[in-house]
């Protein structure tokens, strides 16, 4: 039986000539009070552009050195998870994983969490592109 989940598109900018290390998740309205089941990230290697912007997707060299922390509440839930252990989806050329990290339910406060990068990303005028699985509040 296929258990369907609710979805939202969401994605993080990266501006031209940005040299950041830090980047912040805008606020979510759509998903507040959510509970989020599981998050995808997704590579260049399967997307040539952004659901939400059309942008072009960040690097996979970039992807590569680059972590998520996310916090539920004023609560640090996720210290420095790497960001390609949200990939599920195989394309022949990208690291991935073959399931996606059960969330549990949790309530993410979206503008405390952030995605980090070892070192500023190499190519700017882009975004990351995330998927959220979640269920309403209830």
């Amino acid at each position: 039986m296929l258990n369907l989940r609710l979805y939202q598109s969401i994605e993080i900018a990266i501006s031209s000539g940005s040299t950041l290390t830090k980047y912040f998740f805008q606020d979510q309205p759509q998903l507040r009070n959510s509970a989020i089941n599981a998050i995808q990230v997704f590579t260049p290697g399967n997307m040539t552009a952004t659901p939400v912007t059309g942008s072009t997707p960040v690097t996979l060299a970039d992807l590569k050195k680059a972590t998520i922390t996310l916090y539920s509440g004023d609560l640090q839930v996720i210290l420095n998870l790497p960001l390609l252990s949200l990939n599920n989806i195989s394309n022949g050329t990208d690291p991935y994983v073959f399931e996606l990290p059960n969330i549990d339910g949790i309530v993410i406060s979206w503008v405390k969490s952030y995605v980090t990068f070892a070192t500023a990303p190499a190519t700017t005028n882009v975004a990351i592109s995330f998927g959220a699985y979640y269920r309403l509040p209830q």
